[in-house]
């Protein structure tokens, strides 16, 4: 056992690490140690179980190979995860996204992380794409990260950190969304696995980011309007995606299906009218359309594409920039740690403030060019001076 392969020892989902004799058989084989909280979530302990094990081998020296085993297995499966423990000379900022990041299983709201994200400039930010790490508009994560092993084996190390029996109720392979009930699941849970819950739906972190970034880049003037794609990517119903927006934060203001529908005018609707409107037809059809260029019953019956129906339209959520209550930004310091975007923002901001009560304490300004005028030079003052001059010679 103690020189066999890492293929030959498997973790199944209920925390157990099986041991398989034959190197060629996909089987997993007997149960020989159990994993259990340790001192970090992504570093359990190894107990070892009475069965399954040959006397011959050295208890203790089996347990140490299987700890190192467990360390590389979960090094390979959330090598991008175990990566952020050592973030090197990274700057404070970067090593602060990456620890938080390290503790929740590779996803962090962005709102806890906004002070963070605040200090960081283009080299900073270069770090963290570096290591993977997206800084979406609502939630910061590594998106490589939800493929179906990482998915379980974060499900099975969250289930052993917070002490929960096991196996976890894990999301399926590759499923992208589901519906669940808010009022019992576990949203720490499905968020740490890849799968945050909005609008009673847990759904895959990069479909979830699919649609957060449609809706950022459709919105205009603080609106849009809500697209069909939207509730494909997700695998609902339109009114489950007006459920995800709302969850979001985003406030529906027009729905096109709560207006009543149009009623036609009385002529188009009324039974003597459509008889007659049908037998002047039939009168005024021009005869050369009959025989054998007249139109098919074939034809009639072709399918007319029906036209999707318009979507809902939402008030686009504010962002931090726009909350109550921002202080000031002190000009004396500048804007030393922020890339240019967020410098953008801070003007924008500066600017819109500077706009309120402009009609108060205003006073005329003077404007002038140049260096300062004499009346002596005026060309009026100097052709005085001449035709005085004319008058004394």
């Amino acid at each position: 056992m103690l020189d066999a392969k890492d293929t030959q020892y498997t973790l199944s989902e209920d925390g157990q690490i099986h041991y398989q004799p034959l190197a060629s058989n996909p089987l997993p084989g007997d149960p020989v140690a159990m994993v259990v909280k340790g001192e970090t979530i992504l570093k359990p302990k190894v107990v070892m179980l009475d069965s399954g094990v040959s006397t011959t081998v050295d208890r203790l020296a089996l347990r140490a190979h299987l700890e190192g085993w467990l360390a590389r297995h979960i090094a390979s499966v959330l090598e991008l995860l175990v990566a952020l423990e050592d973030m090197g000379e990274a700057k404070a900022p970067v090593k602060g996204i990456a620890f938080q990041l390290y503790e929740a299983l590779g996803i962090v709201p962005r709102e806890q992380l906004e002070d963070l994200i605040a200090d960081l400039d283009a080299d900073d930010r270069k770090d963290l794409r570096a290591k993977r790490i997206r800084l979406g508009p609502i939630l910061v994560f590594i998106p490589a990260l939800n493929k179906p092993a990482a998915v379980r084996l974060r499900a099975l190390l969250w289930g052993l950190w917070n002490e929960k029996d096991l196996p976890m109720d894990c999301p399926k392979d590759g499923i992208v969304s589901f519906a669940l009930d808010e009022k019992t699941v576990d949203r720490d849970f499905y968020q740490a696995v890849a799968y945050p819950v909005y609008g009673g739906r847990a759904i895959r972190i990069d479909m979830l980011d699919r649609v957060i970034s449609g809706v950022y880049d459709a919105a205009e003037g603080g609106k849009f309007k809500a697209s069909h794609q939207w509730a494909e990517w997700l695998g609902s119903t339109i009114d489950g995606l007006y459920a995800v927006l709302e969850a979001m934060g985003h406030q529906k203001i027009y729905d096109p299906a709560d207006t009543p529908d149009v009623i036609p005018s009385s002529g188009s609707v009324s039974g003597v009218n459509s008889i007659e409107g049908s037998s002047q037809a039939t009168e005024d059809k021009d005869p050369s359309t009959t025989g054998a260029d007249a139109p098919s019953a074939q034809d009639d019956k072709k399918v007319i594409p029906q036209e999707k129906p318009e979507l809902a339209t939402f008030r686009l959520k504010k962002g931090k920039a726009f909350a109550k209550g921002r202080p000031a930004f002190n000009k004396g310091q500048g804007h030393k740690g922020r890339d240019q975007k967020d410098q953008r923002k801070d003007q924008k901001f500066e600017k819109k403030k500077g706009k309120r009560n402009k009609a108060e304490n205003r006073t005329p300004r003077v404007m002038s060019t140049g260096p300062e005028k004499r009346p002596e030079d005026s060309p009026f003052a100097i052709l005085e001076q001449l035709k005085k001059s004319n008058e004394k010679s």
